[in-house]
C-alpha cells in the first residue's frame, strides 16, 4: 500500500458540466433540467470535499514514520486529520441524497456517486472522532491507546474514499468529454463562437493541457504543441473581443493566462531536470494549495482548478441574468 503524497484528482475539471444549465439557448425539458441538477449536485459534493480530505490525510500521516504501521506513541509532534468546513460537508449530505433519487437515472454515473457519498459519510464520522481525540490531547491520558486503535479503521476508510473518488472522477470526466463536444457543435451552429463557446473550449483545452503535464514524465513535445494551441485560443478570444466589458469574463481570462504561464513553467522545469530543494519538497508534501514550487505539477493543478472556479462563477452569473 502506497502512502506517497496524494493530490486530489483534477477535482474542478469535472465542474464544466455546470455550464449545461447556463449556456443553452433553447427551452430544455424537465428531464434535461433534472439531469443537469443531478450532475451538478454530484460535482458540488466532489469539489467541496475532495481536496480538503486529501489535505487532511497528508496532515494526519505527515508525522508518522510508517503510516501503514501507524503511530507508535513515541512521536514528539502529533496532529489529527482536521475537519472540513460545515458547508462543504453539507454538500455531500441532503443535496446528494436528493440528486441520487432524481429521474432519469444515470446508470453510468449514479452508482459511482452513491458509493462516493457513502464512503464520505463513513470516513467523516471517523475523522470527527479522531479530530476530537487529538484536539483534546486524550493520547496523553490513555497511554496513546486511542491513537493505535483508531488508526487502522481510519486508514481503511480513507482508502475506500480515495478509490470512490477516482471512480466518480472518471465517470464525470467521461460524461463531460462527451457533452463538451456536443455543446461546442450546437453553440457554434446556433450563435457562432460566442462567449459560451470560448468558455467551454478554453476549459476543455486547459484540462487536456493540465492532464498532459500532471505526470512525472510528460511528453514535452506534445505539451509544447498543446500549450501553443492553448495560447492561440486565448489570443483568438481576445481578438474577437469576447466578453468585452464583462467583469466575470475578465476573471476567467486572467485565470486562463495564469494556467498558460504555469504550464510553461512546468515544461521548463521538466526539461531542465531541476530537482526540488528540501524546502520545496516539504511544500509539496504538505498537500496545500499555496506556495507550491514553480514548475511543479501541484502548482499547475491549483491554477487549473482556479480556472474552473472562475468558469463556474461565470456560469452562475450568466444564469442569474
Amino acid at each position: 500500500m502506497s502512502f506517497r503524497t496524494r493530490t486530489a484528482p483534477l477535482a474542478a475539471a469535472i465542474a464544466l458540466i455546470s455550464l449545461l444549465g447556463a449556456c443553452g439557448k433553447g427551452p430544455g425539458s424537465v428531464a434535461d433540467t433534472q439531469g443537469v441538477e443531478k450532475v451538478n449536485a454530484y460535482i458540488a459534493c466532489f469539489n467541496a470535499v475532495e481536496q480538503p480530505i486529501h489535505e487532511g490525510f497528508q496532515q494526519y500521516i505527515g508525522w508518522m514514520q510508517d503510516p501503514e504501521a501507524g503511530p507508535t506513541g513515541n512521536e514528539k509532534k502529533v496532529r489529527g486529520p482536521g475537519t472540513v468546513l460545515s458547508h462543504r460537508v453539507d454538500a455531500c449530505n441532503a443535496p446528494m441524497v436528493a440528486a441520487l433519487a432524481m429521474t432519469p437515472a444515470e446508470p453510468a454515473l449514479d452508482p459511482a456517486a452513491s458509493n462516493y457519498q457513502k464512503t464520505f459519510v463513513d470516513l467523516y464520522a471517523l475523522i470527527e472522532q479522531a479530530d476530537r481525540y487529538y484536539s483534546r490531547e486524550d493520547y496523553l491520558r490513555d497511554d496513546h491507546a486511542g491513537m493505535r486503535s483508531q488508526h487502522a479503521p481510519l486508514m481503511k476508510a480513507y482508502m475506500a474514499f480515495f478509490d470512490a473518488g477516482t471512480a466518480l472522477d472518471a465517470a464525470l470526466e467521461k460524461r463531460e468529454d462527451e457533452r463538451r463536444a456536443e455543446q461546442l457543435k450546437e453553440i457554434e451552429a446556433s450563435e457562432g463562437r460566442s462567449m459560451a463557446y470560448y468558455q467551454i473550449k478554453i476549459l476543455g483545452d486547459g484540462k487536456q493541457l493540465t492532464q498532459l503535464l500532471n505526470t512525472e514524465a510528460p511528453d514535452l513535445a506534445v505539451a509544447r504543441t498543446q500549450l501553443t494551441a492553448f495560447q492561440a485560443l486565448l489570443q483568438q478570444a481576445q481578438d474577437d473581443k469576447v466578453g468585452k466589458g464583462d467583469a466575470m469574463w475578465g476573471h476567467l481570462e486572467r485565470a486562463a493566462d495564469t494556467l498558460a504561464r504555469d504550464a510553461g513553467r512546468r515544461i521548463e522545469r521538466v526539461e531542465s531536470k531541476k530537482p526540488y530543494t528540501r524546502s520545496e519538497q516539504m511544500l509539496i508534501q504538505s498537500g496545500g494549495r499555496i506556495n507550491n514550487p514553480q514548475g511543479s505539477a501541484e502548482a499547475l493543478l491549483v491554477s487549473y482548478n482556479d480556472l474552473v472556479d472562475m468558469s463556474n462563477r461565470l456560469a452562475q452569473s450568466s444564469g442569474a441574468r
